[in-house]
């Protein structure tokens, strides 16, 4: 007998999946008014990025520093210094769930996957899902779906339109494409994470346990570098690729685990390594993948797109990842894992990318959106997916009550919320209000075309920021205006010129853990302390005092009609100066 529904939720926004782009698509829907359920098959968020995974974010500002990603992803990078310096995933996993636990329009749904859908009429109406832990079989209606799920688990179980595998290279013109199309993709893999004792640790290999050689550690390890595992994150441990990712999952696994098991049992045992004081601190159970199904869009993107920086009207998100790809048969290959092209600049992500072609109401953001194989072995990557959920979730904001398809949004306010938000686009600077445009200030001319020009980042040479000694006052006033909030972005080294660890440039993570470890610390250039005062009636009246602040973005409710603003840089973590990047009026 089939379960019956036990309860129903309705909200505007429903997310299926959890991963870093069904958490940014969520939070930003939520925080612009959207009731949002978010759906995740995990007692954690995060997916591959979580510490049931345990893989970094990556995005394009590991090869191009400058274009790291902004936006809600920035925003948890921060957070994670702030609150887990060691860099735990323990700690991490928290980090993520405070930042879906404090948004009031957002409902979370943990250890609850998506079992099925009902499509009419072109628009899918609502999900089916089954909550582990209570047994509960749940049906949430909603406006609009999208799919974060990685494995496109509504194509499913609705009409839309999807495509796996490696097309030929004439199906786009790809020159690195091959010959002739597969069902072949990349694979999937179990980390494992070791740490350094005070004493020697032995290991006994498990009985299941994979022997391997010397030989099958080409091209993956140098075993003539003694202490070369400790900064490896194993990626290489790959299998899968040759099978169905999805419906071959567990029988993957079960083949990744040995392989990981074995793998250790190497470099503890074979006497090629210094890993007497190491010890295997964690192993993945659950196989993180690289690639399954992909939706089909109104556009698919590929590599000459990459290879072009194609621009695009209707950029949402951009990349920079090389097309990272990897070998179908994995560790059982003797060629290299992995291939790597690599764009001299960053390109962008068209909005068509992001919708799909034949279901009104079907969002995706992931490693699931509308691309080649080629273009995916880049787009796949974390910092890239979480600034395409959010770019999908702000798309909702504009669209939710309003019937019409996911399509239909107008891209320039799109492209200006996200802006808003701090997502940095290629092509695309932000627009100052007119408020501020107009405002007198003391600013030099220099330092007003400097918050007119709406890039709000430092590029290269160019600082775009205004530098006021620590105390001093930067001060706006203007005709009377009506503001929701004031919004400022501080300069935190964005690029992260300041670390001393090159992994903590891509993203504030770690996988294996020294006695030599130390703990990250903020940006010295970001402020910790501010005080912002708004003017009402010919009298300065402070709004906010804010002495621990680790934010780029800040946001200060008005909700009314001020005259000006005035802004104090009251400490920062280091630095000199106050290093103000913009200073603006939203609604």
């Amino acid at each position: 007998m089939e379960i019956e529904v036990n309860e129903t939720y309705r909200a505007q926004f429903c997310v299926i999946g959890g991963g870093m782009a069904g958490l940014c698509a969520a939070v930003a829907a939520a925080r612009r008014g959207v009731k949002t359920a978010l759906v995740q098959d995990r007692p954690v968020l995060g997916g591959n990025a979580s510490g049931e995974v345990r893989m970094w974010i990556r995005g394009a500002g590991h090869h191009f520093p400058f274009y790291r990603e902004g936006g809600i992803v920035e925003e948890l990078a921060m957070a994670n210094i702030r609150y887990n310096p060691t860099l735990s995933f323990g700690v991490w996993d928290g980090v993520l769930y405070d930042l879906a636990a404090g948004e009031k329009n957002l409902k979370v749904f943990l250890n609850a996957t998506c079992t099925g859908a009902k499509e009419e009429n072109g628009r899918i109406l609502y999900a089916d899902i089954w909550q582990l832990t209570t047994y509960k079989k749940l049906r949430i209606f909603a406006e609009y779906f999208a799919d974060c799920s990685g494995d496109s688990i509504l194509s499913y179980c609705t009409s839309a339109a999807f495509t796996s595998g490696r097309e030929d290279k004439a199906r786009y013109g790809e020159k690195d494409g091959v010959s002739a199309a597969d069902g072949c993709t990349m694979g999937s893999s179990c980390l494992i994470q070791v740490r350094e004792t005070a004493e020697k640790v032995p290991f006994t290999p498990p009985s299941f346990a994979r022997k391997l050689t010397e030989e099958e550690f080409r091209y993956r390890m140098d075993t003539n570098s003694r202490g070369v595992f400790r900064t490896d994150n194993f990626w290489w441990m790959e299998l899968g690729g040759t099978k169905d990712v999805t419906r071959d999952a567990e029988e993957i696994k079960t083949e990744l685990l040995a392989l990981a098991y074995g793998v250790w049992d190497y470099i503890k045992n074979s006497g090629k390594f210094d890993s007497d004081n190491w010890t295997l601190d964690w192993v993945s159970f659950l196989g993180g993948k690289r690639e399954s199904r992909r939706y089909i869009g109104d556009y698919v993107l590929n590599e000459n797109d990459l290879l072009s920086a194609r621009v695009f009207g209707d950029e949402v998100a951009y990349g920079g990842w090389p097309m990272d790809d990897h070998n179908p048969a994995g560790f059982d290959s003797a060629d290299p894992p992995n291939r790597n092209i690599f764009p001299k600049q960053p390109y962008g992500i068209p909005y068509r990318c992001l919708y799909s072609k034949n279901i009104d109401n079907l969002f995706f953001a992931g490693r699931n959106v509308s691309v080649s194989h080629l273009a995916l072995s880049s787009t796949r990557v974390m910092g890239t997916c979480a600034a395409l959920g959010q770019a999908a979730g702000t798309a909702c904001s504009l669209l939710v009550g309003r019937k019409k398809a996911a399509r239909d949004v107008d891209i320039a306010a799109l492209q200006q919320a996200l802006r808003d938000d701090d997502c940095f686009l290629l092509n695309t600077p932000r627009r100052l209000s007119a408020a501020m445009a107009g405002a007198e200030s003391s600013l030099s001319e220099g330092e007003k075309r400097i918050l007119a020009a709406g890039v709000e980042r430092k590029l290269g040479e160019e600082a775009y920021c205004v530098e006021r000694a620590v105390g001093e006052t930067l001060e706006f006033t203007f005709p009377k205006t009506r503001a929701g909030a004031v919004r400022i972005v501080f300069d935190n080294d964005i690029a992260r010129e300041y670390c001393k660890n090159p992994w903590s440039r891509s993203y504030p993570m770690k996988l294996n853990i020294s006695l030599a470890d130390e703990q990250e610390k903020m940006p010295p250039s970001l402020v910790k302390a501010y005080r912002v005062e708004t003017l009402i009636g010919g009298k300065w009246r402070t709004v906010r005092e804010e002495k621990e602040n680790y934010r780029r973005l800040v946001r200060i409710p008005v909700g009314g009609e001020i005259e000006g603003v005035r802004l104090t840089g009251l400490e920062t973590y280091g630095a000199k100066t106050v290093r103000v990047i913009s200073v603006d009026l939203v609604d």
